[in-house]
């Protein structure tokens, strides 16, 4: 990776406020998308911290920490994802991760970065378009979300909504 191009990758991915996918960094270096999945795995190593989501790559910088948070644990099937997903979002919560705990394995995580209808119905094709198979399926449908809000309360109106629909294990 040339040091130019690491330093204007780096920022721009700080200055995005959304992720950016791996093809259009390419696109607009003018270099493969693999090369750009190497210059994102070098930045990492050097201590960037930048996230891989299902949209693309976003630097996570110290303002992005959340203000109130919570992990809610869930159970569900796979038929009721945008349910529960959309329960959050219209709540005012945004879905930070999935995480599950395997017998085997230990704690899996993906983060989602899920923060408005639009996200989760974009999310959802891209699960529909795939062979996608949900963490949650290694753990019986049992999993933790971290969500975030701009308030306890919304946190609040997401934990009462997540209940009304038998999701929220206590």
């Amino acid at each position: 990776m040339t040091k130019q191009r690491k330093e204007k990758l780096l920022e721009l991915l700080k200055q995005s406020s959304v992720a950016i996918n791996g093809q259009a960094l390419a696109e607009h270096f003018h270099v493969t998308r693999q090369i750009i999945v190497q210059d994102i795995a070098l930045l990492r190593a050097d201590g960037a911290p930048i996230l891989s989501t299902n949209r693309g790559y976003l630097y996570k910088g110290a303002d992005d920490i959340p203000t109130f948070h919570r992990l809610f644990k869930i159970k569900h099937g796979v038929e009721d994802m945008e349910a529960e997903l959309l329960a959050i979002v219209d709540n005012g919560g945004r879905v930070q991760n999935i995480l599950i705990e395997h017998p085997v394995y230990g704690e899996i995580q993906t983060y989602l970065k899920l923060t408005c209808r639009r996200d989760v119905q974009h999310f959802l094709q891209q699960v529909e378009g795939s062979q996608f198979r949900p963490l949650s399926e290694l753990t019986d449908g049992v999993h933790y979300h971290l969500i975030q809000a701009d308030s306890q309360q919304d946190l609040d109106y997401v934990e009462t909504a997540l209940r009304d629909l038998g999701f929220l294990l206590e």
